[in-house]
């Protein structure tokens, strides 16, 4: 059930009712992906800005454990995934996270990407996401949620769903990636990096400006 219910709403690409005026249109194929059963809703409280971030212990892709924990001391970028998601491919083809984790991994910066699909889905296999990390070249560690346990201590709500943590342990930012979907801002406004500016905010020991937005996808 866990997984059935991230697979709607947490780590697939948002429901059409899940959308607003300010989002971009939701193409046709991310729609076709959530249009699932959504399964009993579960009693599980999602982490707030402010927070301590909820930790959590999860395999990657090669079967490396990772704990959130064992990253105390360093900020982490958590980054909600699906391979099937238009807003993904497009994120690692043309956009900003072909190149955004390795060069934050590079500053020192802890990126985890993490997939949170029901188990049973073709989009949580272990091929399908080999394949389109290997297409992409994608460098940061991709852990599986199979259960959707991670996903929903987190509220993530779509790929991507970005969540930020500093060095302390403490939730900074969850939200947008920035506020340009599909590489598009509204007419006449500057793209915002959300991400890079909360992580440039812990890197200088201030607050981040804009702690939270509403992510797309």
């Amino acid at each position: 059930m866990l997984g059935a219910l991230l697979a709607l709403v947490a780590a697939g690409c948002r429901s059409p009712s899940d959308t607003d005026a300010h989002s971009a249109p939701t193409p046709h194929a991310a729609a076709q992906a959530v249009s699932k059963p959504a399964a009993p809703a579960l009693n599980v409280r999602a982490a707030k800005v402010g927070e301590a971030a909820p930790n959590f212990t999860l395999k990657d892709l090669n079967g490396k454990v990772h704990m959130l924990a064992q990253y105390k001391g360093k900020t982490v970028v958590l980054e909600w995934f699906n391979p099937g998601c238009p807003y993904c491919e497009y994120g690692y083809g043309d956009g900003t996270l072909k190149t955004m984790p390795e060069a934050y991994e590079k500053a020192g910066v802890v990126w985890l990407s993490i997939n949170s699909e029901d188990g049973k889905l073709e989009t949580a296999g272990a091929e399908v996401n080999r394949a389109f990390v290997e297409k992409h070249g994608m460098k940061a560690p991709l852990l599986m949620d199979p259960t959707g346990v991670v996903g929903m201590s987190y509220g993530a709500k779509a790929t991507p769903h970005m969540f930020v943590i500093d060095p302390k342990g403490v939730l900074v930012y969850q939200g947008a990636l920035d506020n340009a979907p599909l590489g598009k801002t509204a007419d006449g406004v500057a793209m915002i990096d959300y991400v890079g500016d909360a992580v440039a905010a812990v890197k200088a020991g201030r607050a981040v400006k804009t702690p939270e937005t509403k992510a797309y996808g």
